[in-house]
């Protein structure tokens, strides 16, 4: 999980820096609320993930809990739930704000 989200701060933070370390710090902040709230609106689908490989395909817990939190919310043929979030909103509008 905590691989994720180092991911998902590395993506969503600018490659070329053009403002000041204040902004970078203001964007990894934006960029972590973001995680977060999406990791709380994927808690129940990670709990039916984890319930499911336990009782139906008779995985130990260990693997069933890494299989749960290994879920991102990635869909075929569409973007990863939950980037519609005010959080994650509020993280795209002020990395791109100096493009527009």
């Amino acid at each position: 999980m905590l691989r994720d989200i180092l991911v998902i701060l590395l993506v969503l933070t600018p490659a070329v820096c053009s403002g000041s370390d204040d902004a970078q710090g203001k964007q990894a902040e934006l960029d972590a609320a973001c995680e977060s709230a999406r990791q709380v609106a994927l808690a129940p689908r990670k709990s039916e993930i984890y319930q499911e490989c336990v009782d139906k395909f008779k995985k130990s817990a260990e693997v069933c809990e890494e299989e749960a939190n290994g879920y991102n919310g990635n869909r075929v043929g569409a973007s990863p739930r939950f980037y519609d979030l005010p959080e994650c909103e509020a993280a795209f509008e002020y990395q791109n704000k100096d493009r527009n």
